[in-house]
Formats: C-alpha cells, sequence, structure tokens
C-alpha cells in the first residue's frame, strides 16, 4: 500500500500533464480544429487543473493562467517528474495524504510524446488529496480482502496439514495412554515423508514396543505368581526326596550305591533352578549399601562356598584390594559368575572315580585399578560359550547352556553390576575358556 500510493501520485500527474499538453495542441491548431477557449476551460477543470505553461522550442506559453487571490495567494509546492527516487516519492506522497489546507502544486515535466518539450501545470493539493485518500481506501480494502483470503487459505492448509495431524497424534496418544493393552488403539501411520510423517511411524513402533513388553511382563507377572504358589510344595517334595536319596546313598547294594549320585545330582540341580527363578523373580531395584570391600577376601568366600572336586581356584587380587561396592549385592555377581564357569567344566554326571584323580580345570579372579576405575575379570579354562549362545548371554532363562540351567546366573550378576553403575562384558570365549570383564566406574580406594 505505501509504495502503490506513491506511484498512484505519479501517475496523477503524468496524466494530468498530458491532458493539459493536448489541449494545449489543440488550442494552436488551425483555426477550424481549434476549439474554443471556453470548452479548453471546463476541459481543464474536469481535470483539477489550474494553470498551464508550456515551453516549446525555448519560447514559453502561457495557456491557462491560474486564478489565485491576490490578498492571500496560497504556498507553492514544485515537483519536477524528472525526480523519481523510491525515498522521495513515498515520504512526498504521504506528506500529501496527510496534509491540511489547498496549497498549490506546481508539476513539471515532458509529455510522453514530445521529449523535447517542457510542460508546467498548477494543480490543487486538495483536489489531489481527495483523489489519493479515495484510492488509498480501494487499496486498504483490497490488502484486507485479499489477506483474509490468504489468512484463510493458510489457516486451512496448516489446519489439514499439521493441526490435523497433530490433533489425531494427541488423540491416539491420549486413547492408548489410558488402555495400553487395547492393540487397536496403536496408532496407523500414514505416507508422509515429512517429520509429522517420522514422528508417527515413531509414535507407533513406540506404543507397538509398549504393547509386546506390557503383554511380556504380564505373562512374566503369571509366570511369577505361579512360581510363588508352588514354591512351598517344591520344596517340601525336594527335601522329602533328598533325605531318600541320603538313605539311599548309605544303602549296601552296590548298584543303588552307584546311581545313588546321580539322583543326588538331579536333587541338587533342580534345588538350583527352584532357588535362582525365585531370587531372580524377587529382585528389585533398591537404594546399595555401599561401603568399602575387600575383594580378595570376597573372592576367598566365593571360591570356598562354590568349591567342588578337580577345579582350582586361583584368588589373584591383591590383598587389601579395596573397592566401594555393596558388599552382599557384589558377591551375589562374583558367586553367579564363578559357579557358572565349575559348572561349565564339571560333567553333567558330577565327578566319578577316573575324573577324581585329574585337574578338570581353574578359575581364576583378578582385579586391577586403572584411574580410579576397578576392572575384575573371572576367567576359566572350560570349553568356551557357544557362538550361538552369545546374543542372549545376559538375557534371564536363555543363557543357560548346561542341562538343568536356568540361565539367570549371568543375568543377575549383570544387574547388579549395572546397580553398581558399571559394565559387564564377554571379554574373551573360545576354546582355552571364557572370560568376563567388570568394570566399575570410580570404585577404587586406595
Amino acid at each position: 500500500m505505501i509504495p502503490s500510493v506513491a506511484k498512484q501520485r505519479m501517475d496523477w500527474f503524468e496524466a494530468r500533464l498530458e491532458a493539459a499538453y493536448l489541449v494545449s495542441l489543440a488550442l494552436e491548431g488551425a483555426r477550424e480544429a481549434m476549439i474554443e477557449e471556453e470548452v479548453a476551460r471546463q476541459l481543464f477543470s474536469t481535470a483539477n487543473i489550474l494553470g498551464v505553461t508550456v515551453n516549446r522550442n525555448n519560447m514559453r506559453m502561457l495557456i491557462l493562467a491560474p486564478e489565485i487571490d491576490p490578498h492571500g495567494p496560497p504556498r507553492m509546492h514544485r515537483v519536477s517528474l524528472d525526480d523519481r527516487m523510491p525515498p522521495t516519492l513515498i515520504a512526498n506522497a504521504w506528506g500529501t495524504v496527510f496534509s491540511t489546507g489547498d496549497d498549490l502544486i506546481q508539476v513539471t515535466g515532458a509529455p510522453r510524446f514530445a521529449a523535447d518539450h517542457k510542460v508546467d501545470i498548477i494543480v490543487s493539493q486538495g483536489a489531489l488529496r481527495r483523489d489519493l485518500m479515495i484510492y488509498a481506501r480501494n487499496i486498504l480494502a483490497l490488502s484486507l480482502v485479499i489477506s483474509s483470503l490468504t489468512a484463510a487459505l493458510v489457516y486451512w492448509a496448516l489446519n489439514r496439514i499439521i493441526v490435523r495431524p497433530v490433533k489425531r497424534l494427541t488423540t491416539d496418544m491420549a486413547a492408548f495412554e489410558a488402555d495400553p493393552d487395547r492393540e487397536e488403539l496403536i496408532h496407523t501411520p500414514s505416507d508422509r515423508k515429512d517429520e509429522i510423517g517420522a514422528a508417527e511411524r515413531s509414535l507407533a513402533a513406540m506404543q507397538r514396543g509398549i504393547h509386546d513388553l506390557l503383554s511380556e511382563r504380564r505373562r512374566l507377572a503369571a509366570l511369577g505368581a505361579g512360581i510363588s504358589k508352588i514354591s512351598h510344595d517344591l520344596r517340601n517334595i525336594l527335601a522329602s526326596a533328598q533325605l531318600m536319596s541320603d538313605r539311599l546313598a548309605k544303602s549296601e547294594d552296590p548298584r543303588v550305591r552307584k546311581l545313588s549320585p546321580r539322583l543326588i545330582s538331579a536333587l541338587d540341580r533342580a534345588i538350583a533352578l527352584s532357588r535362582d527363578t525365585l531370587a531372580f523373580g524377587g529382585m528389585e531395584s533398591r537404594k546399595l549399601n555401599k561401603s568399602p570391600v575387600d575383594l580378595h577376601a570376597l573372592a576367598e568366600e566365593v571360591f570356598d562356598d562354590t568349591a567342588a572336586m578337580g577345579i582350582e581356584s586361583k584368588n589373584l587380587i591383591t590383598e587389601g584390594f579395596l573397592v566401594w561396592a555393596d558388599r552382599t549385592q557384589f558377591y551375589r555377581s562374583l558367586f553367579n559368575l564363578v559357579r557358572n564357569a565349575v559348572d561349565a567344566m564339571v560333567p553333567p554326571d558330577g565327578i566319578d572315580g577316573e575324573d577324581a584323580a585329574r585337574m578338570l580345570g581353574a578359575v581364576s579372579v583378578n582385579a586391577i585399578a586403572n584411574n580410579g576405575d576397578v576392572i575384575i575379570t573371572i576367567a576359566d579354562t572350560g570349553p568356551g560359550i557357544p557362538d550361538h549362545a552369545l546374543d542372549v548371554l545376559f538375557e534371564p532363562f536363555k543363557g543357560s547352556q548346561k542341562p538343568g540351567g536356568s540361565g539367570l546366573g549371568v543375568a543377575i550378576s549383570a544387574e547388579i553390576v549395572r546397580a553398581h553403575g558399571g559394565e559387564i562384558i564377554l571379554a574373551r570365549s573360545d576354546a582355552s575358556g571364557a572370560e568376563f570383564m567388570i568394570t566399575l566406574p570410580g570404585a577404587a580406594l586406595g
């Protein structure tokens, strides 16, 4: 609107300059073609032209003299159509719009088809102001109409492209939050390739993951409830079986004495499976009771509790090596790893006379301090871990490779290490044995 008013002012001047030049030519034509002076004055009046002077061939001709009050001639403003600097044109145009009174404006310029001629016209500032006000009002109205239509189109486009999909996302999120068990409430993403499409696909994937996780947790909860209900009866049955096995072991019948170790081994595996399952199901996130722990002494206790015939225990940790940890929980972690290593080297049917005469393998535990961190290694000389078990090694109920095993030992150890802010990895697994490495950040003392 601002520059268009300036252009309208110039067009207004140019139109009257052309009209004045044409009327001046008609007045100077042949007698039979010349118009009457009264008609010329009416034409000038219609065009709001108060005075006209034509400069042709260095001759200045007065065509129409302005009627000026001799007692109080109005102020005269001069405008040259050759001055077309945009800032000047805009400033003068809006100065005219906001002006008061009825001053005179002298406009000088060359007609379009007579560039060698100069025409001076005198017009009324009031007439120019009225025309500019009408033009500005029309432009403003047109601008408002265009702006309204544009705003409506933008609103429609934004509502269709952004607002509606976002509302749909919000509605689906709220519905899924209220009932995440219903699979039909999972958001169905569109084929959009923009950010909203990416958000829809991410939401659908997240909702699918949450739904599957909740389904798995329900199954695990049902399993845990079932285990808790049968645990008492299972323990009574196993206790009775152990008493019977002890009596069978004292039997004088050589065949019974030969079979009793296998029966005892099977019962021990059943008891271990029950104990590990219940222990893992009862694990809860709680605040660790950390204190300085003598890691060498802790490893000695673990070796004493996991001692097996034919398995050599090597405690390579320096005496008095202190770490900052929860002693009870960290004992469980080391115990599970060492016991798994021992079980990997002991035959499934136990130790017979031939195995007892030789060493079956060794388990070693070592620890070093590295820039305030503690790195603990548990290595064995067993057969290693099969390749197909590596991907599920730290997953509960999946990592066991020994018949009757629960697959919970390494999973429990990993949970305890992570609770300490550490990390456990399988550093080595080949025909010479397996090695686990535990890293405890900032746990070294002294």
